[in-house]
């Protein structure tokens, strides 16, 4: 029941249903009232504070799986494998150097063979009364020895090679160019003469062998012979075969120079 307080003026303006709808208003405004105290803690309770905030879940994607990537070479074992590479190479060179050696010697071997092997060779028998100044030698046209005496080279060397090489087989001409000098140390009356001898010599070189020449300055005649004719030139040439890599002297012609054939130009 409700009671209404106030002047009494008041009261019977508003009469009897002012008064109805002044009651009716506050039964509405105490149940509104009611209800506003009712759901306010359930709305406080549902409110997610902002810690407990729900954070959607996030599909986790698969990263491709990178290979392991080896640690790079440090700069000695680069500096190593160079030098190791380098000892290959120089090896294969080597090897590829000793073929052709081989090559080589067995190409050289079989044209030593194949031609004729040609050696001549120098000897001085003059005797002390004469001095050997120049010498000079051609084979074929061709000059393949010279020497004079500066120094007195050619008086300290009785006998010396010329020439040692390969030919073709047939017919060769030697030529021969010989200057001497009187020496007045035993006959001063030959001081001062100078004796220049030129001498040619045609041999047969034949194939597969070694045909030797050896040119021998002697004095020819006796003491009748007049000065001027007693420098003179002989050939003696010797015909040798090969044993495998070493010529062998013809059966004979070792053991006895003089068997050799002989011949005075």
């Amino acid at each position: 029941m409700l009671s209404v307080t106030g002047p009494p003026d008041v009261i019977r303006e508003i009469g009897i249903e002012g008064i109805t709808t002044v009651k009716n208003w506050l039964c509405r405004a105490a149940v509104v009232t009611v209800i506003v105290l009712v759901t306010t803690p359930v709305f406080a309770q549902e409110t997610p504070s902002p810690d407990d905030t729900i954070v959607p879940a996030v599909e986790e994607t698969k990263k491709p799986v990178t290979p392991a990537v080896e640690p790079v070479t440090s700069g000695y074992d680069i500096k190593i494998h160079d030098l190791e590479e380098k000892v290959i190479g120089l090896k294969e060179r080597i090897f590829k150097t000793k073929t052709r050696l081989i090559l080589l010697r067995e190409q050289i071997l079989h044209n030593v063979i194949a031609e004729a092997r040609v050696v001549i060779v120098h000897n001085n028998d003059m005797s002390n009364a004469f001095t050997l100044e120049q010498v000079i030698y051609e084979l074929d046209g061709e000059k393949i020895y010279y020497s004079d005496n500066q120094g007195g080279v050619l008086d300290e060397k009785r006998e010396f090679e010329v020439f040692n090489g390969n030919r073709l087989p047939g017919n060769h001409r030697l030529s021969v160019e010989l200057i001497y000098r009187g020496n007045g140390t035993l006959f001063s009356y030959i001081d001062g003469y100078v004796f220049k001898i030129r001498s040619s010599y045609t041999f047969f070189a034949a194939k597969g062998r070694i045909s030797r020449i050896k040119v021998v300055g002697f004095e020819k005649g006796g003491i009748t012979t007049d000065l001027e004719q007693k420098p003179y030139v002989r050939y003696e040439v010797q015909q040798l075969r090969y044993t495998g890599d070493k010529p062998v002297t013809e059966e004979g012609l070792e053991d006895n120079p003089d068997a050799a054939n002989t011949n005075e130009e």
